[in-house]
């Protein structure tokens, strides 16, 4: 059987992923040191600022309309390089504000803002799973949703040590960001070989 893994002259580095051979944390660690996305430290308020202001929010209902992909990093570390979370938030995502009220529910933005422990790694889907063409499920998935209930697709990923997170909640990342509560899908993905297994 051919190796999932070639390196061709000591430049091309080749990854097959499959169900059997998921993506390697090294290629993940590549991207974050490569510094190609931006880096959005866990700082409170700083990740809801930047998801509200980078996705060109459609201002009738405070959806995006384009996805972000960015990585969070623990504040004082000056980078992803020695933890992170890299987290994509589909189109669809409703966001109500820039700013959240102290008082207000925690919600899934307020747990990628959570501590990242040193040499962490944390892949997190944020919003509405979008249809294979890259666009939303033609449901209210893709709209604003009332209020503080959540709509949590269980599957979010932790990528540190190898090993996988429990479904559910982001574990928090820090970012100048503030918003009011919304609803969203925060996809924790789990790496094949885990699923099946209790937590």
């Amino acid at each position: 059987m051919a190796s999932a893994s070639i390196d061709v002259s000591g430049h091309l580095q080749s990854h097959i992923i499959s169900a059997s051979n998921p993506l390697s944390p090294v290629v993940l660690q590549q991207i974050a040191n490569a510094g190609i996305l931006d880096e959005i430290s866990n700082h409170s308020g700083a990740v809801r600022h930047h998801i509200y202001w980078h996705g060109n929010r459609d201002e009738a209902d405070n959806t995006l309309r384009e996805p972000v992909l960015f990585f969070i990093y623990q504040t004082t570390r000056h980078g992803p390089q020695n933890g992170f979370r890299l987290c994509l938030v589909h189109r669809g995502f409703h966001i109500a504000s820039a700013t959240k009220s102290e008082d207000d529910v925690e919600d899934d933005i307020d747990r990628l803002e959570k501590e990242i422990p040193q040499g962490h790694m944390e892949v997190v889907l944020l919003g509405p799973e979008p249809t294979a063409s890259g666009g939303c499920e033609e449901d209210e998935a893709c709209g604003p949703t009332n209020s503080g209930e959540e709509t949590l697709n269980p599957v979010k990923e932790r990528v540190s040590d190898g090993t996988v997170g429990s479904a559910g909640h982001a574990d928090g990342v820090k970012d100048e960001t503030d918003g009011d509560p919304y609803t969203g899908c925060c996809q924790e993905i789990r790496d094949p070989e885990d699923v099946g297994r209790g937590d």
